[in-house]
């Protein structure tokens, strides 16, 4: 007993610290064992959850689709939700259990239920975000035929903004509707069973996680496979669409225009004569789906360039990565923005551009102010420059006095606001 008692006390701080540091080891392991318990109950809580809301969506189908038929159903199932008055976290929850293009549900417990995907918003903008789908052509549509807008709700005692997915109401147009959508409620031109966004457009889904990106600069790999897949589809006329749910919702986004669906018809290029297809080749070139560099849309590549030996470093010459030297022998569409800083560097041949191709509001002070700044390589005065240079360059190629006059007009605009743009003439 003395011999113990002589050992603790001459090394009695050593063996206090060794049992602090075995409470504490052990500390951490109850910890750690409690944590792995409730994360544990929280994943299958909201597994539980997840479940339960999913089988009152369903529970209440033929409430929400009364002739039992969901064709292009994402408008009455988000108006469902909403109506149910939800927490913020059912709301989120029930805004994936279905698809917004096809109307079909879609199981928690399935794998694989959405992809990432780019969409413009109503200005033109684009965001990347993550969409819940059936199957992968309906990605495709919501890329081609909607738009994303706010929708602003209330939720938990506090006011919440979404990206939605939305269409034109097709109730303003009600004998249009395809046949096979039958669970659209009209009155007035108007769709009853359905919620709008913040500036009115017809809400079919949410697009989770959406992030505003510089369509100009944005590289991924998981949309650039999207984009691969729904290369054809995108590419392809709505009308020569053949069968499935979404060629269902195609026709019904379309409502509003099926008088004239290639609507490229009735613009004017910087010529004032018909617009002529950008489109060559089969790969994707930023022109729109009927192969026109078309500000119909929302977006921003105007300017059809001939890419060819000359001219293929023209996407690493503006801070692009090199995808120019793919397109050797083929046009695509590029933005103001590009065009003006590859000619403030004085790069290219002056022979670059395809100008029956080019839509006069290329020349539009709306579309020019757009550019003010681009991809934080631009130089002074260099949208200026950019769009004298392609005056300059068209004008050689077609003595056009409707070109002539059309810049006269922007350089008008703009010296009214003492912008000090000289003539190039």
């Amino acid at each position: 007993m003395n011999q113990f008692l002589l050992f603790f006390l001459k090394y009695k701080y050593r063996i206090i610290l060794l049992l602090l540091v075995v409470l504490f080891i052990l500390s951490l392991i109850l910890l750690n064992i409690k944590y792995s318990k409730n994360k544990n109950k929280n994943k299958n809580k909201n597994k539980n959850t997840k479940k339960q809301l999913y089988d009152n969506l369903m529970n209440n189908f033929t409430n929400i689709f009364p002739d039992n038929n969901r064709n292009a159903g994402g408008v009455q199932f988000f108006k469902f939700i909403v109506d149910l008055k939800p927490s913020k976290h059912e709301f989120e929850l029930y805004n994936t259990f279905y698809c917004g293009v096809s109307g079909s549900p879609i199981d928690p417990d399935r794998q694989d239920i959405f992809d990432y995907t780019l969409v413009k918003d109503i200005n033109g903008n684009h965001y990347y975000g993550k969409y819940h789908r059936c199957c992968w052509p309906c990605v495709c549509d919501i890329m081609k035929y909607t738009l994303i807008d706010d929708f602003t709700i209330f939720l938990d005692n506090s006011s919440h903004t979404y990206k939605v997915i939305t269409i034109k109401d097709p109730c303003s147009n009600p004998d249009n509707i395809p046949k096979e959508v039958t669970s659209f409620n009209c009155s007035n031109k108007k769709t009853i069973n359905g919620v709008y966004s913040d500036n009115n457009r017809l809400i079919i889904a949410v697009l989770f996680d959406a992030k505003l990106i510089d369509i100009n600069t944005f590289n991924n790999d998981n949309f650039d496979k999207i984009k691969n897949t729904c290369s054809d589809r995108l590419n392809t006329n709505p009308e020569n669409l053949k069968g499935g749910m979404g060629d269902i919702f195609v026709k019904l986004s379309l409502v509003n225009h099926n008088s004239n669906i290639d609507s490229n018809n009735n613009i004017k290029n910087i010529y004032g004569e018909k617009l002529k297809k950008c489109k060559t080749g089969t790969k994707p070139g930023s022109w729109d789906s009927d192969g026109y560099c078309s500000e119909l849309d929302g977006g921003v590549h105007q300017i059809c360039f001939k890419v060819n030996d000359d001219t293929k470093s023209f996407s690493s010459d503006t801070g692009q990565s090199n995808w120019s030297e793919e397109r050797i022998d083929n046009n695509h569409c590029i933005c103001l923005g590009a065009w003006a800083l590859y000619k403030a560097k004085k790069k290219g041949n002056d022979n670059e551009l395809v100008c029956d191709s080019i839509p006069e509001y290329a020349l539009d002070h709306k579309y020019i102010d757009k550019w003010n700044t681009w991809n934080g390589n631009e130089q002074k005065h260099q949208i200026i420059d950019g769009v004298n240079s392609l005056v300059k360059q068209c004008y050689n190629k077609n003595n056009s006095k409707y070109l002539i006059n059309k810049y006269n007009e922007l350089l008008n605009h703009y010296n009214h606001k003492h912008k000090n743009w000289p003539s190039i003439f």
